[in-house]
């Protein structure tokens, strides 16, 4: 039986009679016939994105099938009968000739590990890949084995051997969804948890970053408890910095990966840095990264560049965005910066599209978006706070001698200083009252 990634509703379970099956859960508990062989199913597995199953046969037939698609074929004949089978980077086959076999999704052979020789390895029983499907467990006879990835060498390596003795033969596994525990389970009816982890450090004794395979981690603030995944889908994570005791970022060969702790978002986008990146965290549910005069825009659980500008002036006081949502629940991605010395510019992230361009009589030292993007605040050298309204494209005074003006957090209320006096506009639609 396999539940593959993603279809929550679709069970996948195989029959003593040759039949492979997909059980729905809404459905009255209905099911339906996927495909019929005529040999007995040993094992089942699902691809990471779940659009494909493998089964193992009695007759060492190993085949592959497309949920959509509907389409099975036998990939390879493996050299015994598969119990242990799974797919994660690769199929992974083992059976009772003590060979291990790692095959791609066509049933090539990619490499292959052969026991024969060592007498103390029996049947290989069963097989798991842990979540990011770099780390596989195979189970035998009074032990386990442990495989994982190496990007560098591009190769399935041996990294342990965990002996038990008087186990005797493990029938089951199964990992935790962030990959930082195993469990097993053996044919006396014990269930044991293992911590697996191949690294853990401290950062300047407030988090600890435990790595659990080669591209992925998971980071624990000591303090409060909270903890976050990143993972890489491309290569091995090599740097790990923290920023603000909340932001995360991550460095691979090929991408950068962002996390905010407290939300629990992370996102990988491609990048290749020069080393001279700046990042920004002060505007919330985006991270901002400079580099050679170009701003990327990332929001935190997307994995992709929302947005890319040209800017003379990265300050997190002169560079202001804002996602909002509309009823329909579409994203609106709003940025105001400033262009020169005395221009600020809206834009639209999306689409790409100059909203506003505001030239001013002075020089500009702050200006702030707020909450939906529509309006922008902005204070110049001369101590005057302005209000400049998006859609009417009009520009307000608001107040001289200005020392402090900001929104109140995501409400369209204005505070502002004026020597000693505190001022707050609470209809900002009618600035003048």
């Amino acid at each position: 039986m396999c539940w593959p990634e993603g279809r929550l509703n679709e069970v996948v379970f195989g029959l003593a009679e040759g039949k492979v099956r997909m059980g729905y859960i809404k459905k009255q508990y209905k099911s339906e016939s996927l495909y019929g062989t005529s040999s007995y199913v040993v094992a089942l597995a699902s691809s990471p994105s779940g659009q494909f199953i493998v089964s193992g046969h009695l007759d060492h037939s190993i085949i592959r099938m497309d949920i959509e698609k509907k389409e099975k074929i036998q990939i390879v004949q493996h050299t015994s009968i598969p119990y242990a089978l799974d797919w994660g980077r690769h199929i992974m086959a083992a059976g009772n000739d003590q060979l291990l076999v790692f095959y791609d999704e066509n049933g090539s052979v990619v490499q292959r590990f052969d026991y024969a020789t060592d007498s103390s390895v029996k049947e290989f029983t069963m097989a798991s890949f842990n979540p990011s499907g770099e780390t596989v467990v195979v189970g035998n006879f009074n032990k386990f084995f442990m495989f994982t990835y190496n990007y560098l060498r591009a190769q399935w390596e041996e990294t342990i051997i965990n002996r038990i003795e008087n186990y005797y033969s493990i029938s089951s596994l199964a990992w935790k969804k962030d990959g930082s525990k195993l469990v097993t389970g053996n044919l006396c009816g014990s269930v044991d948890i293992f911590d697996i982890c191949m690294k853990v450090s401290r950062y300047k004794g407030k988090f600890e970053i435990k790595h659990v395979s080669p591209s992925q981690v998971i980071v624990k603030k000591l303090d409060t408890g909270e903890s976050a995944v990143m993972k890489s889908t491309s290569s091995e994570i090599s740097r790990i910095r923290i920023h603000s005791d909340r932001f995360v970022v991550a460095q691979t060969g090929e991408s950068v990966l962002l996390c905010d702790i407290v939300s629990g978002k992370a996102s990988e986008v491609p990048w290749k840095g020069s080393g001279n990146e700046k990042y920004d965290f002060s505007n919330a549910g985006v991270c901002m990264i400079y580099n050679a005069g170009e701003l990327s825009i990332i929001e935190y659980g997307r994995s992709e560049v929302k947005g890319m500008c040209r800017i003379e002036y990265m300050s997190p006081f002169l560079i202001s965005v804002r996602v909002s949502y509309t009823a329909e629940e579409k994203a609106k991605y709003v940025i105001a910066y400033l262009f020169d010395e005395q221009t600020m510019r809206i834009q639209d992230i999306d689409t790409n599209t100059i909203l506003a361009t505001i030239d001013h009589d002075a020089k500009i030292d702050y200006l702030t978006l707020n909450h939906k993007g529509t309006k922008l605040l902005f204070r110049d050298k001369q101590k005057q706070a302005h209000l400049f309204d998006i859609n009417k494209q009009t520009k307000t005074t608001l107040v001289s001698y200005c020392s402090y003006v900001n929104w109140a957090l995501n409400t369209d209320v204005v505070v502002a200083q004026n020597k000693n006096l505190l001022c707050i506009w609470y209809s900002i639609e009618q600035p003048e009252k």
